[in-house]
Order: C-alpha cells, then sequence, then structure tokens
C-alpha cells in the first residue's frame, strides 16, 4: 500500500505541474494570438509587439504550440487520472480517459477565455485613459469632431506610446499603469 500511495502523490505532481505551465504559457507568451486577432477585426484597444507584427509566422506558431500544450496538458492529466483509479480500483475502462480527456480540453479552454478577459480589461482600460485624454484635447480646442475620429486620433497616440515603452522595455509596466491610472484632465468633468 505504501507504493501506490507514493506513485499516487507523484502521479498528482505531474499534471498539477502541466496544468501550472498551461496557465504561465497562456498568460505570458500566447496573449499575443488573441490581441492579433483582436487587432484584425479592427480593434483599437489591441497592441501587438513589432516582433509579432515583423514576423507573422511567429504567431501561427504559437497558435500551434497553443493547441499543442494544451492537448499535451489534457492527455497526461487524463492518463494520470485513468492511471490513479486504475490502480486504485475504480476503473479499468478506457472511457475514463476519453471523457477525461474532453473535460480537461474544456477546462483548458476556459482558462485561455479568463486569460483573454483579464487582457481585454487591461488594454482596453489603457486605451480608454488615452481616449479621455485626447478627447479632453479636441474639446479644449474647440474643435468638433465625430466620435470616430476621435477614436482613430486616439489609437494613433496610444499606438505611438505603447511602441515608445516597447522600444525602451517596459511595455508591460506601462500598460498596467496606465489602465491603473486614475488620471483625468482636471477640467474634464466640466467637459461631459
Amino acid at each position: 500500500m505504501m507504493v501506490i500511495n507514493t506513485l499516487v502523490e507523484y502521479s498528482f505532481w505531474t499534471p498539477v505541474l502541466l496544468w501550472v505551465g498551461l496557465h504561465f504559457w497562456f498568460r505570458n507568451v500566447s496573449y499575443v494570438v488573441f490581441l492579433k486577432k483582436q487587432l484584425d477585426r479592427g480593434e483599437k484597444w489591441a497592441y501587438v509587439l513589432s516582433g509579432f507584427v515583423k514576423n507573422p509566422g511567429r504567431v501561427s506558431f504559437l497558435r500551434f504550440c497553443d493547441f499543442l500544450f494544451t492537448a499535451v496538458t489534457a492527455v497526461g492529466t487524463s492518463a494520470t487520472v485513468v492511471w490513479t483509479l486504475q490502480k486504485i480500483g475504480l476503473g479499468t475502462n478506457a472511457y475514463y480517459g476519453f471523457v477525461s480527456v474532453i473535460v480537461f480540453i474544456w477546462v483548458a479552454h476556459l482558462m485561455k477565455r479568463r486569460t483573454e478577459l483579464k487582457l481585454t480589461d487591461l488594454f482596453q482600460s489603457a486605451f480608454y485613459l488615452e481616449y479621455r485624454w485626447v478627447n479632453y484635447g479636441i474639446q479644449r480646442k474647440g474643435i468638433t469632431m465625430s466620435d470616430e475620429n476621435v477614436r482613430d486620433r486616439a489609437g494613433l497616440s496610444y499606438a505611438h506610446k505603447l511602441r515608445n515603452a516597447e522600444d525602451h522595455g517596459r511595455f508591460w509596466k506601462y500598460v498596467k499603469s496606465m489602465a491603473a491610472s486614475k488620471k483625468v484632465p482636471p477640467e474634464m468633468f466640466e467637459v461631459y
């Protein structure tokens, strides 16, 4: 019984490490796939690092790695679940493996979706800070401009600031500080 407990303990940590790795992969590496898709849809708040713009094959490679790492994590976790069930005598059917792979792929999809929602909130907050400043500047000068033109100007200014931050190696720090900033122009409340 001691050998089974030791094996179960080791088999427990393998899937945990796979899931932690998958989480960090989605959050720190493959987020570019999502942002590229949003940029292609015309979202002004999305920004893709210049290395991925210059070499679009890297985005396709990340998309393939997303699929591969998700499949490896789901199959590895499923194999551990089936092996553990067999060791403790609860099941010898391959049906458990098939069902658990589907469940774990769904869980990985939810994990990726959660990361995408956090990225959306982060980049939209950063963009709308810039949008408020651009809109305030235009209204302060007394220029009438459509909302779409204001968005275009804000998008250009936003992209320029993020490119500058990227060039100086402080991209994420800058985006996070823009998103968390509560700075608004002093007379902005009078404008709206």
